[in-house]
């Protein structure tokens, strides 16, 4: 510990909160050119190529570049607010005034308890959070995405969705925060062994719980019927082993109609999850339910153009969720789950070390007192903040990487050109614009660009090709 300590006196003269706000600030104007250069992408861009016009028609490719322009433009203004806005709550010390604030309100109510105050602290934390970002949130739901054809909520239901998400995020953080406090301060030297292991059960608690008692009190998950569809999902699985239980689709629609799929769960009782909007009118058993979820005759027939241009066909649903298989079937899921225990044993670890730096959180305003809510904060997200950059970047590159490998493994299920036709629909039903600035995408897309995307398949099917 000689070392240790010799090497953290080295930085007793510098200013922790100007440190950290620097650093922050740099970041900042990375990013901050780097979005630049996308939007000088798609502005440069006005006509699709060669390559993008075989994925969509002129018209869909104006909506996609007006669409991305309108975002981008929107998001550098409202990262340049919350920049300042940042820089002003913590040069004016406003957490320590808010940390008091709240120590008065529970004092008020009659509670001394530091662990009350942290409760309370985090709520007042969220409320005012939600007052001050609410009109960027109201501009970019009701207008950005109302204009582009996206949201599906009214004024009524957004508020109530977002009041029930606080209340229920406000539970699990209180029932996280509160036991993790207590053994960081009854854990002595060796806390951060308790830390991690708590907060590893509990993320496990969440997950196994989640869905079944968390997630229906936002969407509703109505199991598959019998169907066409249902039957070759369960035939896909039942070709690679993958033990799955059940089968749902989830009413996305009634928020937005961006679409996706996913699956969840552990060992043996696996589930897989379809965004209604994911599927078109020729294979959406739903449309065979009436408001009752009785059973009507299943609409097999062909519809109206009109009515299948959103969404996917019956095969390629099937072709994405055998990418979607492809992660769990390479473990894409537990390897960085194992991973990200390593790093949070190694923060805990880290911030018991720094927590003993009684200057770290003066610098930040808290002089006469520092709660260990506080010091969490402060190190978690300032202090560590030059660690994070690196471990995202690390994340995305990972997680591309993850991508290029699901997709491989469908096309080893012969699902090639249907995920091909698929990821297309899926970019023109979303609107992304698909040319993408390659340093932007670097640090920015976790999913490959779609042009890299579709080469990628392109190539491993004739490297097939060649094997058989």
């Amino acid at each position: 510990m000689g070392l240790l300590d010799t090497f953290l006196n080295m930085f007793d003269n510098i200013n922790y909160m100007h440190w950290s706000l620097g650093f922050v600030t740099a970041e900042f104007l990375w990013d901050f050119y780097l979005i630049s250069r996308q939007r000088r992408t798609v502005k440069d861009n006005r006509n699709p190529n060669e390559d993008v016009k075989k994925l969509m028609d002129n018209d869909t490719y104006v909506k996609c570049r007006l669409y991305s322009l309108e975002k981008i433009n929107f998001g550098m203004i409202k990262d340049f607010y919350h920049e300042l806005e940042l820089l002003g709550i913590t040069l004016t010390f406003f957490l320590a005034k808010l940390w008091n604030f709240s120590g008065q309100t529970v004092e008020f109510l009659g509670y001394t308890n530091e662990i009350v105050q942290s409760n309370m602290f985090l709520l007042q934390t969220t409320l005012l959070s939600f007052v001050v970002h609410l009109p960027w949130t109201l501009y970019s739901t009701f207008v950005i995405e109302e204009r582009h054809g996206f949201n599906k909520m009214t004024l009524g239901f957004y508020f109530k969705d977002t009041l029930k998400k606080i209340a229920v995020s406000q539970v699990i953080t209180s029932i996280l925060v509160s036991p993790l406090i207590w053994l960081i301060k009854w854990g002595g030297d060796y806390f951060f062994i308790y830390a991690w292991g708590f907060t590893f059960v509990f993320t496990m608690a969440v997950f196994f719980i989640y869905m079944d008692f968390i997630a229906p009190l936002f969407d509703k998950y109505t199991p598959v019927p019998e169907s066409p569809l249902r039957t070759a999902i369960e035939d896909l699985a039942k070709s690679i082993n993958f033990p799955l239980t059940k089968l749902f689709v989830v009413d996305g629609s009634k928020r937005s109609a961006h679409s996706n799929a996913f699956f969840y769960g552990f060992f043996k009782n696996k589930r897989i999850v379809l965004f209604d909007t994911l599927l078109d009118d020729t294979c959406n058993p739903m449309l065979g339910l009436d408001e009752n979820g009785n059973k009507r005759e299943f609409p097999v027939e062909e519809v109206s153009s009109d009515a299948k241009k959103k969404g996917c066909n019956q095969e390629e649903v099937v072709a994405v969720l055998g990418h979607e298989l492809g992660h769990w079937y390479h473990g894409h899921v537990w390897k960085p789950m194992i991973l990200n225990q390593f790093l949070i044993l190694g923060m805990f670890y880290t911030f018991g070390i720094l927590v003993k730096n009684k200057k770290m959180l003066a610098d930040f305003g808290f002089v006469d007192e520092q709660p260990t809510l506080i010091s969490l904060l402060v190190i978690f997200q300032f202090i560590f903040s030059p660690f994070n950059r690196v471990i995202s970047a690390l994340s995305i590159y990972i997680t591309r990487c993850f991508e290029f490998q699901a997709d491989r493994f469908a096309v080893g299920l012969g699902k090639g050109e249907k995920l091909q036709s698929s990821l297309i629909k899926l970019v023109t039903d979303n609107l992304s614009f698909p040319i993408a600035d390659r340093l932007f995408s670097m640090f920015n897309y976790s999913h490959p660009p779609i042009l890299e995307r579709l080469a990628a398949i392109r190539e491993e099917m004739a490297k097939k090709s060649k094997e058989e």
